[in-house]
């Protein structure tokens, strides 16, 4: 089941390959223990940490510091605080610049803007790099809008798919290839890969402080909207994070009965869910969203989000428009189209249109 990290094939190829190199991880990945015992005192000079730093401790948006690694005594640059790129300092001394980053597939989630940061500050200043590939939860499967002209952000830093399926090894060779990067890039490939997965694979590993699950990963891009919307509570903090959606004042029951069959078309199931959120005391209604478990079944979870917010607005537009953020949805989905359908109930027509989409109704 799954794909698996082949960290010994990545510590043959550096060996093999020989010269200073420096890490862009996370403290959730082992490849950095191992790298550290084979390397530490001869080539490994730097780490290089994403957003939520390198240690996995900082909150969604939390800007980090570059520190020196408590143990191991080397920088740790961080890319997610007054720089998101390499500069030519950070790059110093090194030869390569090694990946290893549990990504999950969605364009908005900015490891693939920091992958790509990576690739482009070492094709300016002659680095080599290595990706270690990862499998991500949805392999395989594009869906969801492009980036319209004059949206590109760190949230929106390449033209794919809101949810483009690939792994971290194939954005990479996707993103020299179309940026006609001038890089030498090695991809260490995974073992088992099949491509789609529909089903977790064991030691999920959680790649940042609300995805904690390989559930909460694949149902992400249908939830992720409720950044923009306070009011829209999606457990962030909790056990449920983005699996559940809750709202004061929610019919429940209405939203799983009339949403049931259109999300079914996009693979998703919901159910009634009454929860307390993180940090709160009072319990709210909401829904629990889950993949559907039919073989063969669709995964469409751009338009199931789209679907969901327009319902939303539709009966609580008031609530939904103290303290929105519509600026902020443009950016995560890559520019204004699903904010002017949400309001104007022309969701259908829209999800239609994008890559992946189906004639829904």
């Amino acid at each position: 089941m799954g794909g698996f990290v082949d960290v010994e094939s990545l510590v043959e190829f550096l060996a093999l390959k020989g010269g200073a190199f420096g890490l862009l991880s996370q403290q959730a990945s082992p490849v950095a223990e191992r790298l550290a015992g084979e390397f530490l005192h001869s080539s490994f000079k730097c780490l290089f940490s994403a957003e939520h730093g390198y240690f996995g401790l900082a909150a969604a948006g939390e800007k980090t510091a570059s520190v020196v690694h408590p143990h191991w005594n080397i920088p740790v640059h961080s890319l997610y605080g007054s720089t998101r790129k390499p500069t030519k300092e950070m790059l110093e001394g090194i030869d390569r610049i090694v990946v290893d980053l549990q990504d999950i597939g969605v364009r908005c989630y900015t490891y693939l803007a920091s992958l790509k940061n990576v690739l482009e500050a070492a094709a300016e200043n002659g680095l080599a790099v290595t990706v270690l590939d990862r499998p991500v939860p949805m392999g395989g499967e594009a869906e969801g809008p492009m980036v319209d002209e004059g949206w590109f952000s760190f949230v929106a830093p390449v033209n794919v798919p809101m949810h483009h399926g690939m792994t971290p090894g194939e954005c990479a060779r996707w993103i020299v290839e179309r940026g006609r990067l001038d890089v030498e890039l090695d991809v260490i490939g995974l073992k088992g890969w099949r491509g789609f997965e529909r089903m977790p694979w064991p030691n999920f590993t959680p790649p940042s402080p609300a995805i904690r699950s390989w559930d909460a990963a694949a149902i992400y891009p249908v939830t992720v909207f409720t950044e923009a919307f306070p009011k829209v509570d999606c457990d962030r903090a909790g056990s449920y994070a983005f699996r559940v959606l809750g709202l004061e004042g929610l019919d429940a029951r209405a939203m799983s009965a009339e949403l049931g069959e259109i999300l079914r078309e996009c693979g998703f199931a919901l159910r009634p869910f009454r929860y307390v959120p993180q940090g709160k005391v009072d319990a709210l209604d909401g829904v629990m969203l889950s993949l559907c478990e039919k073989s063969g079944a669709p995964y469409r979870p751009c338009a199931a989000g789209a679907f969901i917010l327009e319902w939303l607005y539709s009966r609580h537009g008031a609530e939904l428009e103290e303290g929105a953020r519509w600026e902020w949805l443009s950016k995560l989905y890559g520019g204004e189209s699903l904010g002017r359908a949400v309001k104007s109930a022309s969701v259908s027509g829209l999800a239609a249109k994008w890559p992946g989409g189906l004639a829904f109704g």
